[in-house]
């Protein structure tokens, strides 16, 4: 059996065989071997704003600044995503990268600071930023001007240590 999963659009929820899929790196996290997912994702446990129950959402990482400690997310499916709705309502109560977890502080970025990021996660994951692009639907110029426009649709949070 093989999946196309180019042709998933994550403007979708994931139902059947690929939801379960979807759900190992949370897995792997719950079995201390968060590790294995190295720093390219992070997981942040949220609670839903409706239901107030736990959840936990493995998101991959745009880019973690080693000058700030933040590590930046983006909800790759818009404003509308439950995780990403969930933490504009209440900020996370713990993210995990590798087998580190704690209490982080949480900041929305700015339009134009989730562009800029984007170039670079652009820059640094060419294949995956088209895969991203096209799994959500999304195209652009290639130019700043169009990078800051679906920035918009692409809305950033980072996440740091809590200062001492």
């Amino acid at each position: 059996m093989s999946f196309d999963f180019g042709s998933w659009n994550m403007k979708e929820k994931p139902t059947g065989l690929w939801r379960h899929v979807l759900r190992i790196p949370i897995h792997l996290y719950h079995w201390r071997l968060g590790f294995l997912m190295g720093g390219r994702f992070i997981l942040i446990d949220h609670v839903g704003r409706k239901s107030g129950k736990l959840y936990q959402t493995p998101v991959e990482v745009v880019r973690h600044d080693t000058v700030s400690g933040e590590y930046i997310v983006c909800s790759g499916t818009g404003p509308n995503a439950d995780w990403y709705r969930n933490l504009t309502a209440k900020p996370a109560d713990a993210v995990q990268v590798r087998n580190e977890r704690w209490q982080p502080t949480q900041r929305m970025l700015t339009q134009q600071e989730a562009s800029d990021y984007f170039e670079g996660y652009e820059n640094e994951h060419p294949k995956a930023a088209k895969r991203l692009l096209k799994s959500m639907g999304k195209d652009y110029d290639g130019t700043d001007e169009g990078r800051f426009a679906m920035a918009a649709e692409m809305p950033m949070i980072a996440f740091s240590h809590n200062p001492a």
